[in-house]
């Protein structure tokens, strides 16, 4: 993934608890690098999904589809 590539959730991402991402473009926006006190770093990612941030881990990173221009 590319900081300013678009994506749409793919049809596997169509689980409820995503159902705010559904028909909609998310600009991935880079990683959101957290380092816990305990010396644990956590990678999580950001997107910019209808004017929001939003804030998922790797595992969601497999329902998105890039963009294709048309």
């Amino acid at each position: 993934m590319k900081v300013g590539e678009l994506y749409t959730l793919s049809k596997y991402g169509q689980h409820h608890t995503f159902g705010s991402w559904k028909g909609k473009i998310a600009l991935y926006l880079g990683e959101d690098i957290i380092n816990r006190s305990d010396g644990v770093t956590i990678i999580n990612h950001t997107f910019m999904v209808n004017g929001e941030r939003r804030i998922t881990d790797r595992s969601f990173l497999k329902m998105l589809e890039p963009l294709t221009p048309s």
